[in-house]
């Protein structure tokens, strides 16, 4: 194996440390020590990487080398540094928070985030700890994005927080690539793993949820048992059987009180003296 392995990657121009040339006199200087410590050189020469990983080369404070091909390398050490930076697929999952939806309830969400690093010098010159530097972003784009949306809506085609997952998930992938883009990142998937209320409104909103069922279960009872009384008028009729409108009135009044009574109905006869 030789040094011969190695190989540069191009760097964008808006990276903050570009790959330099390494004066003559330093590779000198390094070829010495080496023949010097060659005992100590010829052991620690030899560098391996891993796939899905990037070895960051800095010589005498420059970033020289950037070796991201699987194998042993050889590099002689004296003057240099070495750095690897795993490119492999991570998950993280952020803290559950408590964050104000539109309407200002207070809502407990987390999520999870996966991502990659696409640009080792980024990640390794443009900020501090690349998967901290993640991780706070992420939180921060949760809640302003969460923020917008109000937990649930009556009007289905308004999006909501329940409804939503689909636009909210793009909304949060996006915001947090512009973020990150800076350290080298790349987010392939920011998602809610947990969205309830907070439980100081929980009970609250429990009741009004009931309520809102039984509002909704009561309308569809008395959708049907309109179409049932109207059928039934529409059936004598068919069949040749003359009804007043006061007969049709209180054989409409007794349907309708038999349909959507939540007991057992019971049938009153008039006495007449």
């Amino acid at each position: 194996m030789s040094g011969k392995d190695e190989h540069r990657v191009a760097i964008d121009e808006d990276a903050q440390t570009p790959i330099e040339e390494v004066p003559c006199h330093m590779h000198m200087l390094r070829l010495f020590l080496g023949l010097i410590l060659f005992p100590i050189t010829i052991f620690t020469m030899w560098k391996t990487v891993q796939p899905r990983e990037a070895l960051l080369v800095i010589c005498f404070g420059k970033l020289w080398k950037v070796i991201d091909e699987p194998g042993c390398h050889v590099i002689v050490p004296w003057g240099c540094s070495f750095h690897t930076i795993s490119t492999k697929y991570i998950t993280i999952d952020t803290e559950k928070s408590t964050i104000s939806d539109l309407n200002g309830n207070p809502v407990i969400v987390g999520a999870i985030v996966n991502y990659h690093i696409v640009d080792p010098v980024k990640a390794f010159f443009n900020v501090e700890f690349v998967h901290n530097y993640v991780k706070v972003n992420a939180g921060t784009v949760l809640k302003a994005v969460v923020s917008k949306y109000p937990y649930e809506s009556k009007d289905p085609s308004h999006p909501s927080l329940k409804n939503a997952s689909d636009e909210i998930k793009l909304q949060l992938a996006e915001e947090l690539r512009k973020r990150v883009r800076v350290a080298g990142v790349e987010v392939s998937l920011f998602d809610l793993s947990d969205l309830y209320y907070a439980p100081e409104i929980a009970s609250a909103m429990l009741i009004r949820q009931q309520a809102q069922a039984t509002i909704d279960a009561r309308h569809l009872i008395v959708d049907g048992a309109v179409d049932i009384v109207g059928g039934a008028l529409e059936g004598l009729s068919a069949k040749g059987v003359r009804v007043s409108e006061s007969e049709a009135a209180k054989i409409a009044s007794n349907l309708l009180c038999v349909l959507c009574s939540d007991g057992h109905t019971q049938n009153v006869l008039p006495l007449h003296n």
